[in-house]
C-alpha cells in the first residue's frame, strides 16, 4: 500500500514492525551472523548520531529492506500452490516417463529443470529437483548432480525478477527490469555455456553411482502438464506486463502477484479451501525459515540508509577510483573480487551491494546506472557461488550431505572463471556503446 500511496504513518509502522522482527530474530541466528548484524547496527547508529539524524527518521532504516523481505515471505506461496494443485506431482510423473523411455541425460535434465523452475520457485527448486532425481533417475552420481543443480540455480540469479538480488539492484538504481533485461539474459546464456563445458570437471573423490534400476516402472502419466504451463506462463507474463504498466518497481509487482495470483488461480481451480489450509501451515513456520534473512537484510537496510546521510560515498568513490587507476574494467573486477572475498568470512552480499549501491554514483565513474546495476548483480551471483554461508551452498551441502568447504573446492574454478568472463563481456557491451 505504501508503494502506491506514500504515507509516513505506514512507513513508520512497518519500520517499527521490522525492528521488532530484527530483535526477535537476533536470538535465533548463528554467532557469525549475530556479530555481522551487530556491527552493522552499531556503525549505522553511530552514523545517524554523528549526522544529527532524528530518531524518528533513523527508525525508518529498519524498514528500508522490507520490500526485499517480502520476496522471501511471499514467493514460497507460489510453490505452495503448485504443490496443492498437483502441478509438481504431474511434473515428477513426466520426468519418470521420460526416464523410462531412455536416452535422457540425468545431469542435463536436472540442470534444465532447476533453471526453469528456479525462475519462480527460488531455493525451493533445488530441493524439488533433487527429490525428483532420487525418485525418477535410474543411475547418476549424487554429488555431481547436486553441484550441477546449484550451478543451474546461479543461472536464474542472473536475470529472474523473482530473485532478491535482481530486485535489489533495480531498486538501488531506480531501474525497470526492461532496462537491463536483454543484457542479463545474454550473460545468463553465456553462464549456461560455461556450465556445459566445465561440467566434466566435477569429480568428487567419493561419488559412487546411485542405481535405481530395480525400481518399479512408474504408471503412465495421469496428470496433464497443461495447467502447470498455463499457470507459469500467465504468472511470468503478468509480471513483465505490470512492470511495464505500473509506476512501481518489479520487486513490488512480483511480491503482489505472489500474494494475490495463487489465491485467484486456486479459486478458479476450485482448490481455494485446500490452498488456504496449506498456506496457514506454511505461515506458522515462516519466521524460523527466514530468521537469518530477517536479521541480515533489516540490519543491512539500516546500515545502508545511515551511509546515505554521510560523506562515505565521496570517500569510497575516490578510494575505488584510485584503486582501479581510473579504469572502469578494473573497477568492475575489483567490486566482484571484494564481494567474493568478503563472502568467505560470512559477510552477506546484500551488505556489500547495499553499501556500494548506497555510496557510489555511477556518473562519477562515467558509467550508466544499468552498467553498475549489472556489475553488482554479477558480484552477488559470484559471491554466493563461493561462500560457505550462502543459501544455495548450504542447501547443496544438505542435499549431498557434505560440508560447504567440499562444495566450494569443487566449484571455485567455475565461479571465478564465470565471474571473470561475464564481467569482461559486460565491459565489451559498454565499449560497443550498448550500455
Amino acid at each position: 500500500m505504501e508503494q502506491f500511496f506514500p504515507s509516513y504513518i505506514l512507513l513508520f509502522t512497518y519500520s517499527t514492525i521490522a525492528a521488532v522482527l530484527f530483535a526477535a530474530a537476533f536470538f535465533f541466528i548463528s554467532n557469525v551472523s549475530r556479530i555481522v548484524v551487530s556491527v552493522l547496527l552499531i556503525v549505522g547508529t553511530i552514523c545517524f548520531y554523528l549526522e544529527g539524524v532524528p530518531i524518528s527518521i533513523a527508525m525508518l532504516g529498519f524498514g528500508e529492506n522490507t520490500n526485499l523481505l517480502s520476496l522471501f515471505l511471499l514467493i514460497p506461496l507460489i510453490g505452495t500452490f503448485m504443490s496443492t494443485g498437483g502441478y509438481l506431482s504431474a511434473l515428477k510423473e513426466k520426468v519418470q516417463e521420460m526416464e523410462q523411455k531412455g536416452g535422457r541425460h540425468p545431469y542435463r535434465l536436472s540442470y534444465m529443470l532447476t533453471a526453469s523452475m528456479g525462475i519462480i520457485l527460488n531455493y525451493g527448486s533445488m530441493a524439488i529437483v533433487k527429490r525428483m532425481a532420487e525418485e525418477s533417475f535410474t543411475a547418476y552420481r549424487d554429488k555431481r548432480l547436486s553441484l550441477n543443480i546449484m550451478r543451474a540455480f546461479g543461472f536464474c540469479m542472473l536475470w529472474s525478477p523473482y530473485f532478491v538480488n535482481v530486485g535489489l539492484v533495480l531498486v538501488l538504481f531506480d531501474l525497470s527490469w526492461f532496462d537491463i533485461g536483454l543484457y542479463v539474459i545474454i550473460l545468463a546464456v553465456i553462464y549456461l555455456v560455461i556450465s556445459y563445458f566445465l561440467f566434466a570437471q566435477i569429480k568428487f573423490p567419493e561419488d559412487p553411482v546411485v542405481s535405481n534400476k530395480g525400481r518399479e516402472k512408474g504408471k503412465k502419466l495421469s496428470q496433464s502438464l497443461t495447467p502447470l504451463y498455463m499457470f507459469s506462463i500467465t504468472l511470468i507474463a503478468l509480471s513483465f506486463l505490470l512492470d511495464f504498466l505500473l509506476p512501481v518497481n518489479m520487486l513490488t509487482v512480483v511480491s503482489l502477484l505472489a500474494l494475490v495470483f495463487p489465491f485467484i488461480w486456486a479459486a478458479a481451480s476450485r482448490l481455494l479451501r485446500y490452498y488456504i489450509y496449506d498456506v496457514a501451515e506454511q505461515v506458522q513456520n515462516s519466521f524460523l525459515k527466514i530468521k537469518n534473512e530477517l536479521a541480515v537484510f533489516i540490519s543491512a537496510g539500516f546500515f545502508g540508509m545511515a551511509l546515505s546521510y554521510t560523506e562515505a560515498g565521496t570517500v569510497i568513490s575516490g578510494w575505488l577510483f584510485q584503486a582501479s587507476f581510473g579504469s572502469v574494467y578494473l573497477l568492475s573486477m575489483f567490486i566482484v573480487t571484494v564481494a567474493i572475498a568478503l563472502a568467505q568470512i560470512g559477510i552477506h552480499p546484500v551488505i556489500i551491494i547495499i553499501g556500494i549501491g548506497s555510496s557510489l554514483s555511477p556518473e562519477k565513474f562515467g558509467v550508466s546506472p544499468e552498467y553498475m546495476a549489472i556489475v553488482l548483480l554479477l558480484a552477488w551471483t559470484a559471491a554466493t557461488q563461493m561462500s560457505p554461508f550462502s543459501g544455495q551452498v548450504l542447501m547443496t551441502s544438505r542435499l549431498m550431505n557434505q560440508p560447504p568447504t567440499a562444495i566450494i573446492r569443487q566449484n571455485y574454478k567455475f565461479a571465478i572463471l564465470s565471474a571473470a568472463l561475464l564481467t569482461t563481456t559486460l565491459y565489451f557491451f559498454r565499449l560497443a556503446g550498448w550500455i
